[in-house]
Formats: structure tokens, sequence, C-alpha cells
């Protein structure tokens, strides 16, 4: 980390990006990192090529993500496999990547990627308190907690104490983890449930391991809803008794469908089931994107996920 700290110093202009459709731990990771940057006097972009989503719109310094590239002197690539899943062309300048996945694409030897651990706010957070401590404030714990509490699924996801630990360094720093539940997962818009009330209607179960749910372009143009709506839709097949491997299915109005991919304990690393079509993430969490019809990707995915049973 030493060596990342000192090819960081070397620059004023810093970008901090992440993935489209950004989740808790892209937000997270983005203003936890800019916010500490911004407080030891660097010129710190946020950049998420969607925004932030109105669910996470509590967190401080929300309201300077831009949404276009700006030109910086280096870019810090967060939670985040590949540079393409930024939706932004890669620049001309040098990258670092900070991620809690190993697959993907390495930038350089100043990358900081750490198996294994909760999230990639969890992998900023010993990042900075390597860096200097004394800069971690509120303003900086309260997104990279948001990012920890959703990518574990509410502490659900992750084996080991590494994830209450950095909750317990966090929560010491000010954070208060009932009203940022409250805010996470209690204060969600009724077109969700909407949009929900439809998709659960194509909850499918196959071989009594395998079970997903599809959201259609119909779905969002019936209930006035997007993308943003839909999130958290993949939790429902996973949670289905004797499933240990799920998916979610959605239109995307560019002309592929996006794919969630969950495990449980003893189920298949997602990871590598995502990577044969060009995407990634780790062993319980992943996504990519496949052209084709519905019934097309559907017998890929499937056929696919058997073959890792």
């Amino acid at each position: 980390m030493k060596e990342t700290v000192e090819f960081i110093s070397n620059f004023k202009k810093i970008a901090v990006v992440s993935h489209e459709r950004p989740d808790g731990d892209a937000v997270g990771s983005v203003l936890g990192l800019v916010n500490f940057l911004e407080k030891r006097g660097f010129e710190a972009f946020g950049v998420l090529k969607d925004g932030v989503p109105h669910i996470f719109r509590f967190i401080n310094g929300w309201e300077k993500i831009v949404d276009f590239l700006p030109d910086s002197e280096v870019y810090i690539l967060v939670d985040a496999s590949d540079w393409n899943r930024t939706g932004f062309e890669k620049p001309d300048k040098p990258i670092i990547r900070f991620d809690h996945h190993l697959t993907g694409e390495r930038y350089s030897d100043k990358d900081i990627l750490l198996n294994g651990y909760p999230s990639a706010t969890s992998v900023i957070l010993d990042f900075l308190r390597f860096w200097d401590e004394s800069f971690i404030d509120y303003d900086v714990a309260l997104p990279l907690y948001v990012g920890l509490l959703t990518d574990t699924g509410g502490f659900k996801n992750r084996d080991g104490t590494k994830s209450f630990e950095d909750a317990i360094y966090l929560v010491g720093k000010g954070v208060n983890p009932k009203w940022v539940a409250e805010k996470v997962f209690r204060e969600v818009p009724i077109e969700s449930y909407k949009l929900l009330s439809l998709a659960l209607k194509t909850l499918t179960v196959v071989d009594e391991k395998i079970a997903y749910i599809i959201v259609r372009k119909e779905f969002f143009e019936e209930t006035g809803t997007n993308k943003e709506h839909s999130e958290e839709f993949v939790e429902y097949p996973l949670s289905v008794k004797g499933v240990i491997v799920a998916f979610k299915m959605e239109w995307d109005p560019r002309g592929y469908w996006k794919v969630g991919l969950r495990s449980k304990e003893g189920g298949p690393n997602v990871a590598e089931i995502a990577q044969k079509f060009g995407g990634g993430g780790h062993y319980f969490s992943a996504g990519c994107r496949i052209f084709g019809s519905e019934e097309e990707v559907l017998n890929v995915l499937i056929s696919e996920i058997k073959k890792h049973l």
C-alpha cells in the first residue's frame, strides 16, 4: 500500500470512477475515497455514469458526483472488474484499481485487490487507515459503511469477522447503524413494489437448485419504473428453500439482458459463470450482459449454471 500512497501523492487532480448501475458498494467506494482525498487537499472528482440512486442520496457529498468523465491526472477505478464497466472510453492516463474481486483486468502494480474482503469499501477502509487514519471522519466513514452493509446483504453474505470489525470501527467514527439501515432498507419507493409484483410472476425454479426472476420491458412500461427500482430483486429467487444459485434477468434499453447472479453456501462460484459471458464479480455475487432473445438468454444461462453444479 505504501507504493500506492506515494504514487497517488504525485498528483493533484484525481477522479474516482465506478461501474454503471451503481450499487451501495460503488457509491460508498466513490464517496468515501473522494471525501477523504478532498480532506487531504486533492482536487477529487466522483464519477458515476448513471448518477447516484435516490436511495443513497442521504450520503454527504452525493450531489458532487458527476455523470461525465472529467480531465484528471490519474483515475482510480473502484468496485469494478475492468474499465469497460464504467461506460466511459478508457482515458490515456494512469489507472489504479481498488477491488475485492481478483477477476478482471489489472492496470498497474499499484492496484489494490484484496480477495476475500467483504466489500470494495472494506478494501478502501484498510487503505485509508494505512495512509492517514486521522482524516477518516464521519463524512468518510458513512459511505464506507453503506458499501459494507449493502454488499454483505446486511451482513448475511460473508463468513468471518472482517465485516463486523470494519463496522465497529466505522460506528466508532459516528455512523448510526440503525439510522443507516432505515435509510437503505425501509425507504423503498412504492414503484419498486409495483414492479416487483409483476416480476414475481416469472419466479421459476429449475431442478430444485436453480431459480430465476425476469424483469421485462413491458413491466417497466406498465409501472413507469426504471432500472433503479429493481436492484435487489435477485434476492427473491435466491431465498427459495433448496435453491443454491439464482439469477435476475433484466431487459436493458441498450439491447441486452442485464444478468445478476447470486449463490448460497454450497453453491457454485458465480464469478466463473459470469466470466463465460464477459462479466465478473466474486464467488457469491457476480453479473454480466448477454445479447439475445429472452428464451435464448435463459437457455444459455441455465446450461452454463448446470455445468458448475
